[in-house]
């Protein structure tokens, strides 16, 4: 009987009866956790009930600590995806570990590069989805082996867990400082109008237009690529026509960039004609002429929530959502950075 037991027990039924990770249970029973606490003793009683066999466990997928974490992001160039690793790369150094990084755009790519990463026994895995690709049925199918963690874009497996920056928040903080500073107007230059972070966004723009009782027409605001090409388009939309803006909300740095461009050959001064403010306080936002307001995420909390969770013994999913900060600059009228 305790040899069919052993069989058709596995390493996840031991974690989930007792309740911590599978990599936890894999750590304990091979030796490799040196902690004899309440944890440690979870794990040996629900193995002992279970008649999980303790050598099986030793060499299990999982059993060998890699001390490596994987990373997977759509470009090593995009400002969000440069700036993390950067921080990341310092955490994981100064932690005396190793980052394994795959780069891929779309669901293909990003697949392989997972499996790619996984191959290599990671000890845990972050992952920041492309634009639209759905990654489902990938974390879904391996969240019950190794700790995975998703940076930001909208929550593609409820098997996994997830830090993200509370956009509403981010939103909010703009609109407040707009009115601060006198703007009665409001145009958006959004990312690509069928991408769901995008509606989610240009949801949250209007619901804040409202709030602070601004004034926003439909024809002002425009979808696009978030490149510097989508913000020069400013020189030919009806935003400029008529009754005008006294304040642009760009939903990245770049565009924002760009609809400078476009203001000033239209000869309209920033910030005294019209007011900008962006998204991902990239590099460039500290280089514009004059200097750019934008969002900053808060990459040091972002990295440090996710390895924070990667570590965790508990085996359950959470979701952090972090607080963003506004730099303000020359693009709104004054500077505190």
């Amino acid at each position: 009987m305790a040899g069919k037991n052993e069989r058709s027990s596995s390493i996840t039924n031991v974690a989930a009866l007792a309740n911590v990770s599978i990599a936890t249970v894999s750590r304990v029973l091979s030796g490799k956790r040196g902690k004899d606490d309440d944890i440690a003793r979870r794990v040996r009683a629900a193995a002992e009930q279970l008649n999980y066999s303790v050598n099986y466990a030793a060499s299990s997928l999982r059993s060998d600590v890699t001390n490596s974490i994987g990373l997977v992001i759509p470009s090593a160039t995009e400002s969000f995806s440069a700036q993390l690793l950067d921080e990341l790369e310092y955490a994981i150094d100064a932690d005396a570990q190793q980052l394994l990084i795959g780069i891929g755009a779309d669901r293909s790519a990003q697949t392989d590069r997972i499996e790619s990463l996984l191959s290599r026994h990671v000890d845990g895995l972050i992952v920041v989805p492309g634009t639209e690709t759905d990654l489902t049925e990938t974390l879904d199918r391996h969240a019950d082996s190794l700790p995975i963690v998703q940076i930001g874009g909208h929550q593609q497996s409820f098997k996994t867990s997830m830090v993200s920056i509370d956009e509403s928040a981010s939103m909010e903080l703009i609109m407040r400082h707009l009115v601060e500073r006198g703007s009665h107007a409001v145009a958006y230059m959004a990312g690509k109008e069928v991408s769901f972070e995008s509606a989610e966004l240009f949801t949250m723009f209007h619901t804040q237009v409202r709030s602070y009782r601004l004034v926003s027409h439909t024809d002002w605001n425009q979808f696009g690529e978030r490149t510097v090409r989508t913000g020069i388009r400013l020189l030919d939309a009806p935003v400029l026509e008529g009754q005008r803006p006294d304040a642009l909300v760009c939903a990245d740095d770049a565009v924002a960039f760009g609809a400078m461009v476009a203001l000033h050959t239209l000869g309209l001064r920033v910030p005294e004609d019209v007011r900008i403010v962006s998204f991902d306080d990239s590099p460039l936002a500290a280089t514009t002429m004059p200097t750019l307001t934008s969002v900053h995420p808060p990459f040091e909390q972002i990295v440090s929530e996710s390895l924070r969770l990667i570590a965790s013994e508990t085996g359950m999913p959470a979701h952090i959502s972090l607080p963003p900060q506004l730099m303000i600059r020359e693009s709104t009228g004054y500077a505190n950075a």
